[in-house]
């Protein structure tokens, strides 16, 4: 839509709310540069556009002295008038400013609305050309509101009342400076002319409207040169800063000083100034911005210093440690700036609270803390405490001058923490948390429980004596922990692995019962886990099965050679830990793809303990029923065995259950876990029924599909009549 005409004529006389109060307050103290003497600009804050003060004070300048702009305040200024029970007849009323929470209803929006409108026609009225005005609240809001996602539909903003292009239209008579090319701009970029969220404005801002006002620049032109004026001040800053240090610069921490900074360089200043050598990595990210870590991945930190502004300067280690990937204790003795505090007394000085919202009173106070003299003229206006931009130029130049002392760049660990996971350089996942507290018992943190160990014990030498009662082999698995294996990548020395200190309390007429085949895998040509996965590649998964049947005395090369020309599928998946890392990373594998006959039943029910799997394999060599008991890593190498044995039954669980051997009449029984589960182990003799698993977990969906409960029932009653003409039809397909 084409807006009204934007004014090239300069401005003698400038009147508005707040922000022409600070703008006049900013010349007198040399904080910014304008074309006008100070006693030119006038302001009250809060004033609506239907002020009779306002409008007085416009009609007391005579008429040869120049043209007046006006910068229009927010349209629901003086809205407390619409609570008021006898309300002035009249355009002009005075006695109302800034915004009553009580009157921000749609019904008073609208009212508000139109008595805006009525109020700048009676402007109008009286000056005509002689005034030009400047929606500066109602551009500010649009900015603000698009920036945050609010009013957005399809793409396109729409306030429910109050809209830049409507209220423009709505005025066609009007002079109106035409801010709306500045609307087709990255707003993360335009919201460089505000400071806060009441679009009071910053250097950019009052240098941007001392061009398009006082020097008749067009709104783009304006911008820009607003913009180029303060980088090359920042940048050179930043070069002082650099040249005092003899090094670049990471400047970061948690302060409403540094927010302000931030908003200064809107998405692109950010490189411009790390090109100059300073570079501005705040703990907590701005919108549209990066965050801490990822603005130093892209630098050389290490041969950086660092300066840290921290809002009442509290101890900030916990988080710096987290964001740059060190260790929490580096940054102890690492020098703070605490600018809220000086800014604290210079609030209270005119009778202000403050209220800064970086403050965490939850924090310790840092060992060394830097408590600059703060000018009153260097803070803004109102009680958060942000700096103008004579408070950021000062704390900058303070960094130049070496008041403020730097340190080296505390070195970066070579690894990652996310939640539960770690990640190290080479981008290889481990598990260091969760339930089984895995890094813990692995430096030795936490040992197993003499009744866990016990426990295990009991279990191994029990299923011992019921399978030789049965006539059935068996043979336990430990899946050793990752850790445990490739611990040249783990960035923390193993102390303990669990598999080892569980063996230790095995009898030994048992020993050759379990498998534990750490060395094995250690000693595997390929890899014997995936980078973002607790779990065995599909080639240490064969290797671990090659071991199972060698134990149990049978030989079968051409199967586990058949098994491995079978690992070419490439899958592109994140693993369970690449699923724990934010954001979400993927892994490229190869996983098997069996070319042998299979028939795959599964329970399902989207549950752990209590699934139940059945692979049948006619041509598979060893014609055998094997039944495991175990955990994923035994259902994830299902189609391994599959060109092993011809029948397998999968039972989901932590123990060997009696009653499921009885039913199924195994040849084989493996028993298993993942190396962590060892963490606590419990009795078989505590475990509940089988069948139950389900049932007691409160699962809903029981039903199973008929061609699974066909084939469990074949293998739970092998010997039934039934059954036989069930295998003997899998047999022949």
């Amino acid at each position: 839509m084409e807006l009204t005409r934007c004014t090239t004529e300069k401005v003698s006389w400038i009147l508005g709310s707040s922000h022409v109060v600070r703008w006049n307050k900013y010349i007198e103290s040399d904080i910014v540069q304008c074309d006008l003497p100070p006693d030119h600009l006038f302001g009250r804050g809060g004033l609506p556009i239907w002020s009779k003060r306002l409008f007085n004070e416009a009609e007391s300048i005579p008429d040869d002295e120049g043209r007046i702009a006006v910068l229009v305040g927010d349209f629901r200024f003086g809205n407390g008038i619409c609570l008021c029970a006898e309300q002035d007849d009249g355009v002009l009323a005075d006695g109302f400013v800034a915004i009553e929470r009580k009157a921000m209803t749609p019904d008073y929006d609208q009212y508000m609305l139109k008595r805006g409108l009525l109020g700048l026609e009676y402007w109008h009225r009286h000056f005509g050309g002689r005034a030009t005005y400047l929606f500066w609240c109602l551009f500010g809001r649009e900015v603000q509101d698009r920036l945050a996602g609010k009013h957005l539909k399809q793409g396109k903003y729409h306030h429910p009342t109050f809209n830049y292009s409507e209220i423009a239209k709505a005025l066609p008579e009007l002079d109106i400076v035409d801010v709306s090319p500045l609307l087709s701009q990255r707003m993360h970029d335009v919201i460089r002319l505000f400071i806060d969220s009441s679009s009071h404005p910053s250097q950019i801002g009052y240098i941007f409207l001392n061009g398009v006002l006082c020097k008749g620049y067009s709104p783009m032109e304006a911008y820009r040169s607003a913009v180029r004026e303060v980088e090359r001040d920042l940048c050179n800053l930043a070069k002082q800063m650099v040249e005092s240090a003899g090094c670049k610069i990471v400047l970061t921490g948690r302060s409403v000083w540094l927010d302000t900074l931030v908003r200064y360089l809107g998405a692109t200043g950010f490189k411009k100034l790390a090109d100059a050598g300073l570079v501005l990595a705040p703990l907590d990210r701005a919108p549209g911005h990066k965050t801490a870590s990822d603005i130093c991945a892209e630098f050389d930190v290490s041969a950086c210093a660092v300066v840290v502004v921290s809002a009442g300067g509290k101890d900030l280690s916990s988080a710096l440690a987290k964001a740059f990937n060190t260790d929490e204790d580096v940054w102890a003795d690492v020098p703070c700036i605490d600018w809220e505090s000086a800014a604290a007394l210079i609030i209270e000085s005119r009778r202000g609270t403050p209220n800064f919202p970086r403050l965490s009173p939850s924090l310790p106070e840092s060992k060394n803390v830097i408590r600059l003299k703060v000018f009153e003229r260097f803070v803004e206006l109102g009680t958060a405490g942000m700096p103008n931009w004579g408070g950021l130029r000062y704390l900058l130049e303070q960094m130049a001058s070496q008041q403020v002392p730097r340190t080296p760049f505390p070195k970066q660990l070579d690894y990652s923490i996310s939640g539960d996971a770690l990640v190290t350089g080479e981008g290889i996942a481990f598990l260091i948390g969760g339930g089984h507290a895995v890094q813990q018992y692995a430096s030795g943190e936490r040992v197993p429980t003499r009744q866990s160990l016990n426990n295990f014990a009991q279990n191994i030498a029990e299923r011992v004596t019921l399978s030789k009662s049965l006539n059935i082999d068996y043979l336990h698995v430990i899946f050793p922990d990752k850790q445990s294996i490739l611990t040249e990548a783990y960035p923390f020395k193993v102390v303990q692995c669990l598999g080892e200190e569980y063996l230790k309390e095995v009898d030994p007429a048992f020993g050759p019962h379990i498998l534990y085949p750490v060395e094995e895998l250690k000693r595997s040509s390929q890899s014997p886990f995936y980078p973002l996965d607790t779990h065995l590649t599909d080639a240490g998964s064969l290797t671990v099965l090659r071991l199972m049947v060698e134990k149990l005395g049978f030989d079968v090369p051409q199967a586990y050679e058949r098994i491995a020309k079978c690992i070419v599928k490439p899958v592109r998946r994140p693993g369970d830990l690449g699923r724990k890392l934010v954001p979400m990373r993927y892994q490229e594998v190869l996983q098997l793809e069996p070319d042998w006959r299979n028939r795959y039943f599964i329970s399902g029910g989207g549950f752990n303990e209590g699934m139940i799997d059945i692979i049948l394999s006619p041509d598979a060599p060893i014609h055998k029923t094997v039944l495991l008991f175990g955990d994923s890593f035994f259902r994830l190498m299902l189609r391994h065995m599959g060109a092993v044995f011809t029948r397998i039954i999968c039972l989901r669980t932590r123990f060997l259950h009696p009653e499921m051997v009885s039913l199924i009449r195994p040849d084989i029984i493996f028993t298993g876990n993942a190396e962590r589960y060892l963490s606590n182990v419990i009795p078989d003799r505590d475990a509940w029924a089988f069948a139950l698993y389900p049932h007691l977990r409160g699962t809903t969906e029981l039903a199973m599909k008929p061609e699974f409960l066909e084939a469990w029932s074949a293998v739970t009653s092998p010997r039934s009549k039934k059954s036989q003409a069930f295998f003997e039809r899998i047999e022949k397909i």
